[in-house]
């Protein structure tokens, strides 16, 4: 895959810490819904908040305990940890408390101070240098550092408790961030908040596996607060003190990855102190909130979320080589743009433009009606051509590395634990963005193979355009567009397989020939899933009998390494 022995080591421990925390994230998160419910950690429905039936609140101490048990089985303790554990553990005991019994806001503050103060003490770091943000050279804090490092750190903490409003949304975006500061870590040659990142993103997913709408249980203020405080830690630590990695990053870098949240919460709070409210009062002024208003269904408003975040986190990495003012203004006037444009929508009347899209696609269907219904009537045919030839490659397959070996391993374990075996239809978009990874991953594996055969880039052509033109087809028939719209957990592979060429790159040196194979990879992939959407919809007995293939083609794989290897 382009890494050397000693990266594959460190991939192999990665994957481990990742695959503990996904486990017990998984175990957990039940067993605490349960205790929830007997203890009283419960988010009852009323007319702010979209759900319509009482929740548990507990999701947060279950993503807590399986980072704390990964870490600490699979690692020594560290003055590091300490700090971190120190200022979370605290951040943890105010938020249960607040989740079951309502403390006051400046209470809270408390808490959320004495966490920094914690951290910053037992660890060292603080914020000392923002960088030149205003192009006028480097801005050093000096005796005003501990200070703006708790403002900064309890605003990150405030940004993402208050981002808590959907199903899925607020572990999504946190997840996406540790996605990005991964890079940051590896780079920097900083381990241990390295391993803390691998873990709490193997420990977000299980918990998402539970909090992805329909939500089965919620984070709880100690959730939201836990993954802000560990997100802040991570971008001090990562952007401030002796640099010792391959490369220097600035706290712009950092500040752009987190900015969708912190954005909001700014925006909020300025509204309600201009129109004279108490700025901590909950009302319907957040991005999310405003989206929902505007018509957007819950599942298209929480993608659109997970979309801005991946699109901040690349930009963050693409922008780096400008001058850091220039990246520090582009941001601000990119938000005041996304901004405006919700508020001309709002301010646009709801009944414009109805009609054109029906109007265009009738026309479309009575000059392509013959077509559009063939493609339909033998779409079992074309579904089943398709994935014959995807199974092509596979068994033309010859030896695997050992690397090769444990990404077919991550691959199946994942997809095994995750999927949503006894879930209903409102289960199944989960398990279509399984299902891209699992096709992703396997494309991957045949680009890496075969790619410089002849005969291989043709031939996925073909299969892809096969499957995009009979997907357009079938949709235009049937002119259900919700279909192809991707839940979150299709968003967050979607956007992860579209970012890991550029993040692999700048991480690992994977060269261009590595970044090649993953771009071809997903411009491959992405229209065997839409083929997928359009033909399985959301029937959980076909997607259970798909995704027991796509397993069914990694055991093949790792079959032939094996026997092959021996």
């Amino acid at each position: 895959m382009g890494l050397s022995d000693l990266q594959v080591q460190e991939m192999i421990i990665l994957g481990l810490v990742f695959f503990v925390s996904l486990i017990l994230s998984l175990g957990l998160t039940p067993l605490v819904d349960r205790l929830a419910w007997k203890a009283g950690l419960l988010d009852r429905p009323n007319h702010r908040k979209e759900h319509t039936h009482t929740v548990a609140r507990a999701g947060g101490i279950s993503m807590a305990l399986a980072l704390f048990l990964s870490l600490g089985i699979l690692l020594n303790w560290t003055p590091e940890f300490t700090a971190f554990w120190s200022g979370a553990a605290t951040l943890l005991l105010m938020g249960i408390l607040d989740d079951k019994i309502r403390v006051s806001s400046k209470f809270k503050f408390a808490g959320q101070i004495l966490a920094v103060v914690l951290f910053m003490y037992l660890s060292g770091f603080k914020l000392e240098n923002l960088g030149d943000i205003l192009g006028t050279g480097n801005i050093e804090l000096d005796t005003l550092a501990p200070g703006l490092t708790v403002l900064a750190m309890v605003g990150v903490i405030n940004a993402f408790n208050l981002s808590d409003g959907l199903d899925g949304m607020a572990a999504g975006m946190a997840g996406i961030a540790c996605l990005f500061f991964l890079p940051f870590a590896y780079a920097q040659e900083s381990w241990i908040y390295l391993l803390i990142l691998t873990g709490l993103l193997g420990s977000l997913l299980g918990f998402l596996r539970f909090n992805l709408p329909p939500a089965r249980l919620f984070m709880g203020d100690a959730g939201s607060m836990f993954l802000g405080f560990s997100l802040a830690a991570a971008a001090i630590v990562l952007t401030q003190g002796e640099i010792v990695g391959k490369q220097e990053y600035m706290p712009i870098t950092a500040l752009i990855i987190l900015s969708l949240p912190i954005w909001d919460t700014l925006y909020v709070m300025t509204r309600r102190l201009i129109n004279r409210r108490n700025p901590f009062k909950p009302d319907q002024l957040h991005l999310h909130h405003r989206l929902l208003n505007l018509g957007l269904s819950h599942q298209v408003t929480v993608s659109l979320i997970y979309g801005l975040m991946f699109f901040m986190g690349l930009s963050a990495w693409l922008i780096r080589p400008w001058p850091e003012w220039v990246q520090f203004f582009s941001l601000l006037g990119f938000f005041v743009l996304i901004y405006t444009g919700v508020w001309f929508l709002e301010k646009k009347s709801p009944s414009s433009g109805q009609g054109y899209p029906a109007l265009f696609f009738d026309r479309f269907r009575s000059r392509a009606c013959r077509v559009m219904t063939m493609a339909a009537n033998h779409g079992g045919k074309v579904f089943i051509l398709v994935w014959a030839g995807f199974l092509l490659p596979a068994l033309l397959m010859d030896r695997a590395g050992t690397g090769l070996l444990y990404y077919l391993l991550f691959i199946f374990l994942l997809i095994a634990l995750y999927f949503p075996w006894m879930g209903q239809r409102k289960h199944m978009p989960m398990g279509h963005g399984l299902m891209f990874f699992g096709i992703f991953s396997l494309v991957l594996i045949y680009n890496l193979k075969f790619y410089h055969t002849p005969w291989f880039t043709p031939y996925m052509a073909v299969l892809a355009a096969i499957a995009g033109i009979w997907s357009i087809l079938r949709i235009m028939d049937t002119v259900r567009f919700r279909v192809i719209v991707p839940g979150g957990l299709e968003i967050l592979f979607l956007g992860t397989a579209i970012v890991a060429p550029i993040l692999l790159h700048y991480s690992f040196d994977t060269g261009e020939d590595f970044r090649i194979y993953m771009v071809h990879s997903f411009l491959q992939s992405a229209p065997l899933l839409f083929m997928l959407k359009t033909y399985l919809r959301r029937a959980p007995g076909p997607n259970r009998r798909f995704i027991a293939y796509i397993l069914g083609l990694l055991l093949v794989l790792m079959a032939i390494g094996v026997f092959q290897s021996m």
